[in-house]
């Protein structure tokens, strides 16, 4: 048998994880299992370490109990919020390594909400989970649990079969897809806007490597106010095909029939960004477009390229390439946003204008908040200063309708 990694939080479930490691030792020997970060070397760098301890293992255990998600750290935060978290860091190694993940469900916990999780662990959401009670019935559910270990290594080895965990993955890639009410267009460039190709880049603060499969189109610009007249004139919001269930429910108790701010000429000049809209209208907006909302993941390369630079122009902040209030204490109150091809110096590498400022802009991702339907928001706007406004910087809202709330779209590219 291959090398078993198990990954808990102490204060959730060491007790049972114990009983789990021995049970594992009986039946595989002590060198087979990893059990936890106190084997790791003084002075090692530990993320680099961990990545070395799941690349060795063919199946990877990730213990949950009640309180897995609930625990907080020193800082007033969920621990799963922290990228320093070795629970976290452990999952996330596990994931991007394809190894075999199985949640583990101890003490009467259920499997947590995808919603609940940050973007790079919503994976564990859907990995097929086994519950490992307390007595009498511990060591009957850890029977079952060895034999699917044994089944599923000696499958994949002797008869060369993808792992089932990989199928499932594939599957879900495939339908999360195709819900994104993709319209596919020819390769000629739409109007307005760029392309942006696949391959890697680097993500997140920590700039992590990652990869997009597939070469999309966005928008040059966010949408403005003029082109969601269109919309609104089309009878958009009358129209129940364009909306989700819930943004049409939403929708309906909240007799919605325009932008927050449509009538207010502080915010409806034509060739500004629309605002003071909510997730629930831009989708709606997409949807009647035939084009979608990004993933945080597809905004922030076309926002920063392949190199991980923190701004869309470089490193380091310039205050006359976006709009942001340059002195934040005394120009807040007359602030507000700008035509949306003010700042050409400003540009994303892939010609892409007002990623940084101006308007946060709806993606398409769930975000990792208690709100059940909140949505990312990527770029700052016109009410924020350079420590918002950086290319992996990140907000959350759901039915938010405020002045400095915008979009912009993407669609795939026929290959």
């Amino acid at each position: 048998m291959s090398r078993i990694l198990i990954s808990y939080r102490r204060e959730d479930s060491a007790d049972v994880t114990g009983r789990i490691y021995d049970r594992l030792v009986e039946e595989f020997g002590s060198r087979t299992i990893f059990e936890d970060v106190d084997s790791i070397p003084l002075g090692i760098d530990f993320r680099t370490y961990l990545d070395e301890q799941v690349a060795k293992c063919e199946v990877f255990l990730s213990v949950i109990g009640r309180d897995w998600i609930k625990t907080r750290s020193g800082k007033g935060k969920y621990r799963l919020d922290d990228p320093d978290d070795f629970v976290r860091i452990e999952i996330e190694l596990a994931l991007k390594r394809q190894i075999l993940l199985i949640p583990v469900l101890v003490s009467g916990a259920n499997i947590p909400l995808a919603a609940r999780l940050p973007i790079s662990l919503r994976e564990l959401s859907y990995r097929n989970d086994i519950p490992v009670r307390a007595d009498p019935d511990f060591h009957r559910d850890m029977d079952r649990l060895i034999e699917h270990l044994k089944q599923q290594v000696k499958d994949v080895k002797e008869h060369h079969l993808e792992p089932y965990y990989a199928v499932q993955a594939k599957q879900r890639l495939k339908t999360e897809r195709s819900t994104l009410n993709v319209v596919p267009q020819s390769r000629e460039q739409p109007v307005d806007m760029v392309k942006v190709p696949k391959g890697p880049f680097l993500y997140g603060k920590t700039r992590d490597r990652e990869v997009i499969d597939h070469d999309f189109w966005i928008d040059r610009y966010p949408v403005t106010n003029e082109k969601f007249r269109k919309f609104i004139l089309e009878n958009g919001y009358g129209s129940k095909a364009h909306w989700s269930p819930k943004g049409w429910k939403w929708r309906i108790e909240n007799d919605i029939t325009v932008p927050r701010y449509w009538d207010d000429t502080k915010w409806n000049k034509a060739d500004h960004p629309v605002v003071g809209v909510s997730s629930y209208e831009a989708e709606a907006y997409a949807k009647w477009a035939g084009k979608r909302l990004p993933t945080e993941r597809e905004w922030e390369k076309a926002a920063r390229s392949q190199d991980g630079r923190i701004y869309l122009w470089g490193d380091e902040f310039d205050k006359t390439k976006c709009n942001s209030p340059k002195l934040y204490t005394t120009q807040i109150l007359t602030a507000r946003t700008t035509p949306v091809t003010q700042y050409p110096e400003g540009v994303s590498p892939y010609g892409c204008y007002d990623m940084a400022g101006n308007v946060w802009e709806w993606c398409a991702d769930r975000y990792e908040a208690e709100e059940p339907d909140a949505h990312g928001l990527r770029g700052g706007s016109w009410f924020h200063g350079p420590v918002e406004l950086g290319s992996s910087d990140r907000w959350w809202g759901g039915a938010n309708r405020t002045n400095d709330l915008g979009f912009r779209l993407v669609q795939e590219i026929v290959e």
